[in-house]
């Protein structure tokens, strides 16, 4: 997947897993960036959920996240 963009940053990657979950029931493809696991204990910044563009929208009405363009912040 290329492209992607920033769906949402949750604190843990247990949580955006649970996310991931259900953009997977909704046939949405998702990646999980996070450096948990990866021997960093206290990392700060969690996980993120990323998206591809097209689908951001969708994703976010989704997981019910406020919406916030990926592109301009706004």
């Amino acid at each position: 997947m290329e492209n992607l963009v920033t769906l949402a940053n949750f604190r843990t990657a247990a949580e955006a897993e649970t996310a991931g979950g259900l953009l997977e029931q909704s046939e949405i493809p998702y990646l999980i960036q996070s450096m948990e696991g990866a021997g960093m204990i206290g990392l700060q910044g969690g996980a993120n959920l990323l998206v591809r563009p097209d689908q951001w929208e969708l994703a976010r009405e989704v997981l019910d996240l406020d919406a916030e363009d990926p592109d301009t912040g706004d």
